[in-house]
């Protein structure tokens, strides 16, 4: 009875295993970051980078609004509507991201590029 039992403790394991290893991989929501940031303003006209800037909490999700600010003031520079999420490595081996959408109700893209950067599930 015992070794009965052993195998289907075993066939229990080996299709648990099977059915966890097969899973959906988890959908990026967000990002979040704990380095330096800055926004690049993409128009038809020009593209502008401002450097030091952020978004409060360091913190986005797809689909969110969030103003982007110039550090150390209360000076929104803009406004982004989060569409896209890029996850990067550099070649000193820092993750960063950019945190793409649509400028203030507006087809214009910009950017936030963020280091220390990691996706949120």
């Amino acid at each position: 009875m015992t070794i009965v039992r052993q195998i289907k403790t075993n066939l229990l394991f080996v299709i648990l295993t099977i059915f966890s290893s097969c899973s959906e991989p988890k959908e990026v929501t967000g990002a979040s970051w704990q380095g330096s940031s800055d926004f690049m303003f993409i128009s038809n006209k020009n593209m502008e980078m401002h450097y030091a800037s952020s978004i409060s909490g360091n913190q986005v999700y797809l689909g969110g609004f969030y103003e982007i600010i110039q550090n150390g003031t209360n000076q929104v520079i803009n406004k982004i509507e989060v569409s896209e999420l890029e996850f990067e490595k550099r070649t000193d081996g820092v993750s960063y991201c950019r945190i793409w959408g649509n400028i203030q109700d507006s087809d214009e893209k910009g950017y936030l590029l963020a280091d220390d950067c990691f996706p949120l599930y």
